[in-house]
């Protein structure tokens, strides 16, 4: 019976160059069961952090006295010496044996890996995650020898439900991955010999059969007020807990309104209000009645989540109860998203029957294999995919695919996962998509969402930002990097050569290999232009601070080094012409080869030649732009290159004439819409013309949930010891709150200074500092504040809005500064200076707006009670400051010193 090693380590971070290890912990096992265990902590020749600390429950006391690595890594490699390594993302764990020099440690099995290919349908597959899906029981430690032989346990489990899967299957699931991990392609084929896909074991996905299409009423009926109240009763009897708040039925009356006589409403909802089923409620109604199509568009993947799995099931027992439908089905909501998002089935399936594919594709085909026979949607999200695949998730989706236009056989036979969506959609009541698609939809020409004459834009608040990026752009040097990666990525120490070039390698002899000789050459001479392109615009801009921008205006596009730029994209634009046509020749040729679905085959090839000509053409509206509508700037990144980035000066009289204006019923919604109780500005960023306009504040008890203090001893954010006296500041304020806070920063720069400054100053007390864009991604590092309430977090621009946690956990909010945009953002500027006053008409209810979202971070529930705290002088000394403070809910006030705030906020929190 094979033996194998079951490695886990602990270290003091994540970086294998910086970071050390501080335990590893090894099982040797075999299917019948454990034989032997090393085990050992190590000094890592420092002192542990706080965080380390509490992750592991290892102290820097107990390391103190362990040995260092060198001293166990000849035990260690006599111990795992012979077989086979197993472990969860265990390239991890080896990476840092390598940087310890202990590396002749070479062939491994990931069970993560393992686990995505054979449980596809998990959301996630973190061990603890993979180990629950599997039945076994954790003991809720986390120590290099416990989560080792979790491993062990989880790699057995991984090995039955491999056996499990029919032969033939797994055998070519083992072909798929045979060159990314030969281990793992013997265990999974059993010691037989990995099989090349065969057109004879066709895997398909599950049946579909289209939901009817909706049959509009004509004319329609009317909703009434009392059908309305009526939902809502049938909500308060069969959901426990649930209230019905005046606010919550106000605004449902408006929406009713609006839908019934048509028009459009704006409606700011403060926390607590409950405005997704106000807005839910008169749409389903209306839609089940009528027969017609209510959109929902949102910002948020986390706020379509909530739709979908609170919102909308309760809603849906709710119109049973009320007698509105008899079965919930009755009630069809969909979600829709981009095309890139969907698999195309006929290019996978294309891919897999000619066994024509380079290292890239295969790696992602073998985590298709077993998905595609059990998902209905074919949505990229189930998968889970790391940034690596994205970019051959584009050859294989429907982002380009003409199946549709052409009723290919798969369309016919109802495999195309692009017609399931759209055909979904069709057949919905309401149908949820976000600001992307919405806004995508319109420059496409109306192709993705089916017709709707009712559109609900929830996180309204959002719809500018998203429509600057959906109208704008941005040429950078990784963009266009990955886009020729697509085409051809020479191999590397770290990564193995890829890009559809290896699709027509495949095919033997000529004309397919001068083809690809051909395209290795241009696509290698557009990288050596690339780079002094990039190069030349990252020395546009002069170094001020936080921005390193450069508007780029008449007078700047006649200075020397403009015309250096403009000299280098002539070079690269030909030279990426040059890689089209021949990739457009390359493809022609591919789709008249001897196989079987050859135009598929063509159409994954075509997939990043299509991105980079729209690479191109985005670099030539920008270098060479022919109206004066749109603004442009160069950008310098922190790697020393340059960007150039494109973006339209005012969306809103695109949002109105495309989105807004030819809808008969339109809610824009969010709980910041309103700059000190007024909506106009918003109304007029997001072009909404003479809109009905409703404030409705939360629910809760602000005065006694929420204290507003003002810190009034530090300088002006201008002042060159701010950062020293607002860190000194932070940490004082975090100890009195006892951690469970947060920082929000405008200044990534700042918020990066004073990480360093504040650390020593709160982890001798066992709170744990977590910064973005140093110690995790926003989303984990919620996650950590949420479980471990000895925690400050320090965020910038996605922490101001978004994050939801309720309770104790978060109980401080401190914000550094008021949120002006950052001077130097051309954007900002360029819209600014539309308005005779560009400060008060512009600036300041912007900045308002900002500090509204921030403030909102703190009472989520009615139960919360909590600071904040707000360091910036403006707010009292300046006469908008008053704005700022009205704009708020009616809290209780408090200004002092530091050390008077830090006493208000120990007795808040302790009454």
């Amino acid at each position: 019976m094979t033996a194998y090693i079951a490695l886990d380590l602990e270290t003091t971070g994540l970086d294998p160059a910086r970071d050390r290890i501080i335990e590893v912990g090894a099982i040797r096992f075999t299917e019948a069961g454990e034989e032997a265990e090393f085990s050992s902590l190590v000094n890592p020749g420092r002192r542990l952090s706080p965080f380390i600390e509490r992750l592991t429950g290892i102290t820097s006391q107990d390391v103190a006295g362990a040995p260092p690595l060198e001293r166990i890594a000849e035990e260690l490699r006599r111990f795992v010496a012979g077989h086979t390594i197993v472990g969860h993302n265990i390239e991890f764990d080896l990476e840092f044996l390598r940087a310890a020099g202990v590396d002749s440690i070479a062939d491994a099995i990931d069970t993560a890996t393992l686990a995505r290919l054979l449980l596809p349908e998990l959301k996630n597959h973190g061990l603890a995650d993979v180990a629950e899906a599997l039945g076994l029981e954790l003991d809720g430690r986390h120590r290099a020898l416990s989560d080792a032989r979790l491993a062990a346990r989880v790699f057995t489990g991984l090995l039955r439900l491999a056996r499990a899967v029919e032969p033939s299957r797994r055998a070519v699931l083992a072909g798929l991955v045979a060159e990314d991990s030969p281990s793992l392609a013997r265990v999974l084929s059993a010691d037989a010999e990995p099989v090349p896909p065969k057109p004879s074991i066709l895997p398909v996905p599950p049946p579909f059969h289209a939901p009817p299409p909706l049959a509009p009423r004509n004319p329609p009926v009317r909703i009434g007020r009392g059908d309305v109240e009526a939902v809502f009763r049938a909500l308060a009897g069969g959901l426990p807990g649930f209230e019905q708040r005046e606010e919550q039925m106000a605004m449902a009356e408006a929406v009713r309104r609006a839908f019934d006589h048509g028009g459009h409403l704006m409606v700011e909802a403060g926390t607590g209000v409950g405005k997704s089923l106000a807005y839910l409620v008169p749409a389903a109604l209306d839609a089940v009645r009528n027969g017609r199509r209510a959109v929902v568009s949102t910002n948020t993947i986390a706020l379509q989540e909530q739709l979908l799995q609170k919102d909308i099931p309760v809603l849906r027992e709710a119109l049973v109860r009320a007698g509105v439908i008899r079965r919930e089905e009755d009630f069809r909501v969909s979600l829709l998203k981009g095309r890139g998002n969907y698999l195309c089935y006929a290019r996978w399936l294309a891919s897999y029957v000619s066994g024509a594919r380079d290292p890239d594709v295969a790696r992602l085909s073998a985590n298709i294999l077993l998905w595609i026979e059990q998902t209905r949607t074919g949505d990229r999200a189930e998968l889970r995919l790391g940034p690596e695949d994205w970019t051959t998730w584009a050859r294989l989706s429907a982002a380009d695919a003409d199946c549709l236009s052409r009723q290919h056989r798969h369309v016919r036979e109802g495999n195309c996962f692009l017609w399931r969506a759209r055909k979904t959609a069709e057949s919905a009541h309401l149908l949820i998509v976000n600001h992307a698609l919405l806004l995508a939809d319109i420059a496409s020409g109306g192709s993705a969402i089916p017709s709707f004459d009712h559109l609900i834009v929830d996180e309204a608040h959002n719809l500018e930002d998203v429509a600057t990026q959906q109208f704008g752009g941005a040429l950078t040097a990784r963009a266009l990097g990955e886009a020729l990666d697509g085409i051809h990525r020479p191999g590397t120490r770290e990564h193995r050569e890829g890009g559809a070039v290896l699709l027509l390698r495949s095919f033997e002899g000529e004309p397919y290999a001068g083809a690809a000789r051909a395209l290795l050459g241009l696509a290698g001479a557009a990288r050596e232009a690339a780079r002094p392109f990039f190069e030349a615009v990252g020395s546009l801009p002069g170094r001020d601070g936080e921005g390193e921008r450069m508007l780029l205006s008449s007078i700047a596009r006649r200075e020397p080094a403009w015309e250096r730029v403009e000299a280098l994209w002539e070079a690269l634009a030909a030279q990426l012409d040059r890689v089209e046509r021949a990739g457009e020749e390359a493809g022609r040729l591919l789709g008249n080869a001897p196989v079987e679905a050859a135009s598929e085959l063509a159409g994954e090839f075509l997939a990043p030649f299509r991105r980079l000509a729209d690479l191109r053409r985005l670099g030539e509206q920008i270098v060479n732009p022919s109206g004066a509508e749109m603004i442009t700037w160069a950008e310098r990144t922190r790697d020393g290159l340059g960007s150039l980035h494109m973006a339209p000066i005012d969306v809103g009289p695109i949002l109105w004439e495309q989105v807004f204006e030819p809808r008969r019923a339109v809610v824009a919604t969010s709980a910041t819409l309103s700059a000190n109780h007024d909506m106009s500005f918003a109304a007029q960023r997001l072009g909404l013309r003479d809109p009905e306009t409703l404030e409705l504040g939360s629910p809760f008890d602000y005065e006694r949930a929420a204290l507003l203090a003002a810190v009034d001893d530090l300088p002006e954010p201008n002042h060159p010891d701010f950062p020293t006296r607002l860190a000194a500041a932070i940490g004082q304020l975090a100890l009195a709150s006892r951690g469970r806070a947060m920082a929000l920063f405008t200044s990534n720069a700042l918020l990066r200074q004073v990480s360093d400054l504040v650390r020593p100053l709160v982890e001798p007390a066992g709170i744990v500092v977590l910064a973005q864009g140093i110690d995790g991604t926003p989303r984990w590092i919620t996650e950590q504040l949420r479980e471990n309430h000895e925690t400050l977090v320090l965020g910038s621009a996605s922490f101001w809005e978004g994050v939801d946690i309720r309770g104790e956990a978060l109980s401080l909010v401190m914000i550094t500064r008021l949120p002006f945009d950052v001077p130097t953002d051309p954007v900002a500027r360029a819209r600014a200076e539309q308005y005779d006053d560009p400060f008060n008409q512009y600036q300041v209810p912007a900045a308002i707006l900002r500090f509204r979202q921030g403030f909102g971070r703190l009472i989520r529930d009615r139960r919360d009670r909590g600071v904040v705290a707000v360091f910036d002088r403006r707010l009292w000394e300046k006469r908008y400051g008053r704005q700022f403070i009205d704009s708020l809910p009616p809290c209780t006030r408090f200004k002092g010193s530091t050390r008077e705030v830090a006493a208000a906020i120990e007795e808040w929190l302790d009454r």
